[in-house]
């Protein structure tokens, strides 16, 4: 067993988050602790305290590195499509749903209440809201190209975003297991259920209000 002066500077941090990110995957939030997490680890008892002062510390961290690993899929989903706002929210959906399948237990405390970014940590806050301007950008994308309705940007990624969370909720419920029991599945249904919500974002849409008044 590793003891805490075996890792470099830097690194155990990262060890801990890494068991961390495993127990909260086996046992949740009410079975984790830093003296298992520290086990888990295999550093000294102690070792935690450099960088965690107690359990709530350790699990504002996890939700943080959840959020940041969301906010680099947003990323990844505009820079992969860089000419086509349309796909560029399609792969966004994808890997929000995909990334809620992989880590249950962390969506869950990144969303599930057990936090309040506002009163835990403003580094949590930060990383929350990072990820969600990563979907105002790729609508705001679409909005530029004439492709969403002229309405606020914000309005648009809220219903984005509700679609693709409730889907994830279902999904990682065990609600879905029977219609979608790969990821290839998943995949498919995000796709689909994505495209019936762009229709209703389209510009056209606005024609069509502006005709109806």
């Amino acid at each position: 067993m590793k003891n805490a002066t075996s890792y470099h500077h830097g690194d155990l941090r990262n060890a801990l988050l890494q068991a961390g990110e495993r127990l909260l995957r086996r046992e949740g939030v009410a079975g984790l602790s830093l003296r298992k997490v520290a086990g888990a680890a295999g550093v000294s008892h102690a070792a935690p305290y450099r960088h965690f002062h107690n359990k709530r510390a350790l699990l504002s961290a996890l939700a943080q590195a959840g959020f940041e690993r969301l906010a680099q899929a947003m990323w990844d989903a505009e820079n992969q499509h860089p000419d086509d706002p349309r796909r560029q929210l399609q792969a966004a959906g994808v890997a929000y749903v995909l990334l809620a399948a992989r880590h249950p237990e962390t969506t869950h405390l990144m969303f599930g209440g057990v936090l309040d970014p506002c009163e835990d940590d403003p580094e949590l806050l930060a990383a929350g809201e990072a990820a969600f301007q990563g979907l105002l950008k790729i609508v705001a994308n679409g909005q530029r190209e004439g492709i969403y309705r002229e309405r606020e940007t914000r309005e648009l990624a809220l219903a984005a975003w509700s679609l693709v969370h409730g889907l994830s909720l279902l999904l990682t419920a065990g609600q879905l297991r029977d219609v979608a029991p790969t990821e290839e599945e998943v995949t498919r249904l995000v796709e689909g259920l994505g495209e019936l919500l762009q229709g209703g974002m389209l510009a056209q849409g606005d024609r069509e209000d502006r005709k109806r008044s």
